[in-house]
C-alpha cells in the first residue's frame, strides 16, 4: 500500500483541499480513478481525459497551502506511455494564476517564457511509472504566497495526477 512519502505536507490527495470549486477545458474534465494506474499514494488519483491540443482540469477558491521560503511544490505524475502528451503544465493561483512550471516542449502560450509565469523545469518525465514532480516556490514566484488554486493541463495525450503538497 502506497504512503506518504516522507517531508511531503500533503495539500490534497483522493479529493480536492475544502472549499475548492472544479473546472475543466478544452474536453478534459475531473476523473477520479481507483485503477490503470494505480493511484500513487491514498485510493484516488485524478486522471485528464486523452484529448489532441491544450487540455486541463483545475479548481479554484480552495482553503489555502502557505508557501513559505525554501519550500519546494511536489505533484505526482503518471504519464500514459500509450497517449503521451507533448507537455505538461503545473499553474498555481495565489495573487494570480501567473504562477506555472512546464516540462515537455514549450507549446502552452500561457505566460511568459522564461519568467515565474511560464518557467521550463525540464523534459517530460519518464512514462508508464510513478514520477515526482517538484517546482521550486521561488521559481514561480510563490515564496511566501497562500495558493488556493491549481491547474493541471496538457497538450495532446494523458496523464494521472496524485498526491499534491509542498517540501521544504
Amino acid at each position: 500500500i502506497p504512503t506518504t512519502p516522507t517531508g511531503v505536507a500533503v495539500w490534497f490527495d483522493d479529493a480536492l483541499p475544502a472549499n475548492a470549486g472544479a473546472s475543466a477545458s478544452g474536453g478534459d474534465g475531473w476523473n477520479w480513478v481507483t485503477a490503470s494506474p494505480a493511484p500513487f499514494s491514498g485510493t484516488k488519483a485524478h486522471q485528464s481525459n486523452i484529448v489532441a491540443g491544450l487540455h486541463e482540469h483545475a479548481f479554484n477558491w480552495a482553503a489555502p497551502m502557505t508557501v513559505n521560503a525554501g519550500d519546494i511544490l511536489v505533484t505526482y505524475v503518471y504519464l500514459d506511455p500509450s497517449n503521451l502528451p507533448s507537455q505538461i503544465m503545473l499553474s498555481f493561483a495565489a495573487d494570480n494564476w501567473e504562477h506555472r512550471a512546464y516540462w515537455g516542449a514549450n507549446q502552452i502560450s500561457n505566460g511568459t517564457n522564461g519568467t515565474a509565469s511560464r518557467f521550463r523545469v525540464g523534459d517530460l518525465p519518464a512514462a508508464g511509472q510513478w514520477v515526482r514532480l517538484e517546482v521550486p516556490a521561488s521559481a514561480v514566484g510563490l515564496e511566501g504566497k497562500s495558493v488556493q488554486g491549481m491547474s493541471f493541463s496538457l497538450f495532446n495525450g494523458r496523464a494521472t495526477f496524485d498526491l499534491t503538497g509542498k517540501a521544504t
